[in-house]
């Protein structure tokens, strides 16, 4: 009961996701971005699969083995929604027999949206249209497709919780940020980034070299700790 849409950006280099579903805390539990790729298990989710994928991947670098490791690693696989996407932008995705109709998984240019229970099966194409159509910031793009996707119909059951992952060539998230509760997630979850991307990189400068930060890099008047 869930969409999601994972992407790279062929400019920054960096690889996200984004997801929202009608239950709290997805973020939580739903989507891990390694070095190389990005890897979903949902539906019935099994949060333990990610660690099978992106081990996977780090070994062959084949997103293909990768989702077949995630497969062969899941108990009740005809529960599961599994997917990859890596650094060239390929994807590749299962959504087992049991998952909720309206579902499955669709491939866009570097980008992969999945879902399961939706009130349309224009979601997915909604999802993949917006994320190659947008502009700017990689996590701007990952919103747009879920708005996207809200727009053409979203799951059947009102949203409760989203979350937003981007890494870029950093040992810790660029952003990772999470509405766990909230009658309006996606909204919320837009505005969260509004306000977190203009600190972002004084984050990272904090992180990599607190010498050369600024004590005046502030953002309206508030100091990033």
């Amino acid at each position: 009961m869930t969409f999601a849409v994972a992407g790279v950006c062929e400019e920054t280099g960096q690889l996200g996701c984004a997801v929202t579903t009608s239950s709290v805390c997805v973020g939580a539990r739903c989507g891990q971005v390694g070095p190389n790729c990005v890897i979903f298990s949902q539906a019935r989710t099994d949060p333990r699969l990610h660690r099978f994928g992106l081990e996977a991947h780090e070994r062959s670098g084949d997103p293909a083995f990768a989702l077949e490791a995630m497969k062969l690693a899941a108990t009740s696989l005809h529960w599961r929604q599994l997917g990859v996407l890596d650094r060239d932008g390929y994807s590749v995705s299962y959504t087992g027999k049991s998952c909720l109709p309206s579902r499955g998984g669709l491939s866009g240019k570097n980008c992969l949206a999945l879902g399961n229970y939706l009130a349309s099966d224009e979601v997915l194409p909604a999802m993949t249209r917006a994320f190659e159509a947008t502009s700017g910031p990689l996590a701007a793009r990952l919103i747009a497709a879920l708005d996207a996707g809200l727009e053409a119909g979203g799951e059947r059951d009102p949203l409760l919780s989203a979350s937003l992952k981007v890494y870029a060539d950093l040992a810790f998230a660029y952003a990772d940020l999470r509405i766990d509760k909230s009658s309006t997630p996606l909204s919320d979850l837009r505005l969260l980034w509004d306000d977190w991307a203009p600190k972002a990189d004084s984050y990272v400068v904090r992180a990599l070299d607190p010498d050369a930060a600024p004590p005046s890099s502030l953002v309206e008047g508030h100091q990033p700790q």
